[in-house]
């Protein structure tokens, strides 16, 4: 089956596959209905906007109403349809892609004009609640208004725009009923695991969500990801089609991908990569075949299970990873579900011989422990190995952030003095390194945490006007770079941020203080400016690490409690501080 030509599109089984509900564009705009999504990403309901031309009777506001209908109508990709309530003119200037797409919750004004008016302007206000940039990704805005007027003119007779704002601007209920927010994944250059990109794909009913969410795919990253992630494709890969047969979906490439046939390392990176796109949950138990231009992949063929590939995962640990804090002088492992008391851990790090703290825990299998020491300088590392003592990786002699491992097995800290940070890792005691952040350069670091997919970063940074947090990521080559760092967390007055930790690949705790008394945690979606949330602190907190479904603190007096999503437990009564997770 796989050997023969195929001719792959959606468009013949769409009747069968997905559902929809049609909404005529008009001049006044649709009721939106949600959005209704089933497991199988092949079987989705969506609503579909169909934009119409102008009436002839449409008064002014009726105009302009239907124009920004139109914006939102994917079946009119050209906007052809759009461009028909503008005068020629205006359509011949009009560029729908010349800026980022604005969301806004906005609302025309309702002024009538005189009935003999040859020409009205229509505002259009609101608060701007985000943008679109190309390539799907979205942006909210925590502030900002949206302020446009729309002239319009009568031609021959009929009223049409005239001068209208460059770029598509779009209402909440747009972006909601035409875009699908998915998660896209790219290798980091290890090729070893897989980094999350969330964007929005725009839900086109002649291709159907899956081959839309591939041809974003192949289109590579978006933002701050963007040359610190690798795109396994080669140059030129192109979608050809999708088609599902039996127990199959079946995915149609041209030639250029089988250039990868002689790169083992590269095919398994696609194959996880199309696998967590995709998502084994929502292909519905498939398998997944690649075809080159209808024909099976050079080499015998390329068919594969979604779920073989779990060691790719962005988060690296799940909430069964082991915690660790200090207490006393030593390191201790807390206590799991077949254990009474908190264990000492091998190592120099278990025993009371050096005074340390603010630890960080390598990946699980190197079992390595980095820490600051009281009285030394540097970023000091062992293994927890009986009989391995502390080596120095990084030596430097200003206040340093709380080291953090990256998957690779390397350490990361931030020198800060002065109002000038530098950042340093190391791989080894032999091999410490300065990497460029400019972004950083002339600001003090209170926090540098190495997210667990190795990638990104997120930095406590004080630039003059108070700490903020900021999410940015690293870039690895011949030299590595640290950088496209974006504020999550503004500064406020009053404000002190206390502690960050990685809840997940792409959601970051945030622990802060308003002056000096009330404490707040949050968990922050760091891609897509999804709310963040809110969660309980009965206790003044002073360190936080985190896995996915679990939270372990240690509070001011020296408690080590754990949140399990619905409440917090007292592990250790006090005496302890530093808690950490692998990776964390």
């Amino acid at each position: 089956m796989s050997t023969r030509r195929r001719v792959l599109t959606l468009v013949a089984t769409l009747a069968t596959l997905t559902g929809c509900t049609i909404v005529p564009a008009s001049g006044n705009p649709p009721t939106a209905s949600e959005e209704e999504r089933g497991g199988d990403i092949l079987s989705q309901t969506y609503v579909r906007i169909l934009a119409s031309p102008p009436r002839p009777d449409a008064t002014a506001v009726e105009i302009v109403r239907g124009f920004q209908t139109a914006m939102a109508s994917f079946d009119d990709p050209q906007r052809k349809i759009a461009r028909q309530y503008l005068t020629g003119a205006a359509a011949a200037e009009w560029q729908p892609w010349a800026a980022a797409t604005r969301v806004c919750d906005c609302r025309f004004a309702d002024d009538l004009p005189e009935e003999d008016a040859e020409k009205f302007i229509v505002s259009f206000k609101g608060r701007q609640v985000g943008t679109l940039e190309a390539g799907g990704r979205y942006r909210a805005a925590s502030e900002g208004t949206l302020d446009e007027a729309f002239t319009l003119v009568r031609v021959n007779g009929e009223w049409r725009i005239s001068e209208a704002p460059q770029g598509l601007i779009l209402l909440r209920t747009d972006l909601t009923r035409a875009y699908a927010p998915v998660e896209i994944y790219f290798p980091n250059p290890s090729f070893n695991g897989l980094v999350a990109d969330r964007v929005r794909v725009p839900i086109d009913p002649s291709r159907g969500l899956p081959e839309s969410l591939i041809r974003t795919l192949l289109r590579g990253p978006t933002g701050p990801l963007a040359g610190a992630v690798e795109n396994v494709f080669p140059k030129g890969t192109e979608l050809n089609g999708i088609e599902i047969e039996g127990d199959t979906l079946y995915v149609d490439f041209s030639s250029p991908i089988a250039q990868l046939r002689d790169s083992p390392d590269r095919i398994k990176a696609m194959k996880a990569q199309l696998a967590w796109s995709l998502g084994a949950d929502r292909v519905g138990g498939r398998y997944i075949e690649i075809l080159v231009n209808g024909e099976a992949f050079p080499g015998g063929g390329m068919r594969f299970k979604p779920t073989e590939y779990p060691t790719y995962n962005p988060s690296v640990i799940t909430g069964d990873a082991a915690g660790y804090f200090v207490r006393e002088g030593r390191m201790f492992r807390a206590a799991g579900k077949d254990e009474e008391q908190p264990a000492a851990v091998l190592g120099a790090a278990g025993q009371p011989t050096r005074p340390f703290n603010h630890i960080a825990v390598s990946a699980e299998g190197r079992d390595q422990v980095a820490a600051l020491m009281s009285d030394e300088t540097g970023v000091w590392v062992t293994q927890m190995v009986a009989g391995s003592p502390w080596q120095r990786w990084i030596n430097a002699q200003g206040s340093l952030t709380s080291p953090s491992w990256d998957r690779e097995g390397e350490v990361w800290a931030v020198e800060s003095a002065g109002g000038k940070s530098q950042v340093w890792h190391a791989a080894n005691a032999n091999h410490q390194s300065p990497v460029p952040a400019p972004e950083l350069a002339d600001s003090t670091v209170s926090a540098f945490r190495v997210a667990r997919d190795g990638v990104r970063v997120a930095v406590v940074a004080d630039h003059g006007a108070g700490p903020t947090v900021q999410i940015g990521s690293i870039v690895r080559g011949q030299t590595y770079r640290v950088g496209a760092l974006e504020t999550l967390v503004p500064a406020e007055e009053g404000q002190r941020v206390v502690d960050v930790a990685w809840k997940d690949a792409t959601t970051l705790l945030v622990l802060t203080e308003k002056n000096g008394s009330q404490q707040t945690l949050a968990a922050y979606p760091i891609m897509d400016g999804d709310e963040k949330t809110a969660i309980e602190v009965p206790k003044r907190l002073s360190y936080i690490t985190s896995t996915d479904s679990r939270i372990l603190a240690s509070d001011d007096n020296g408690a080590i409690t754990v949140w399990d999503g619905k409440k917090w437990t007292t592990l250790v009564d006090g005496g302890s501080n530093f808690p950490a997770y692998p990776l964390g």
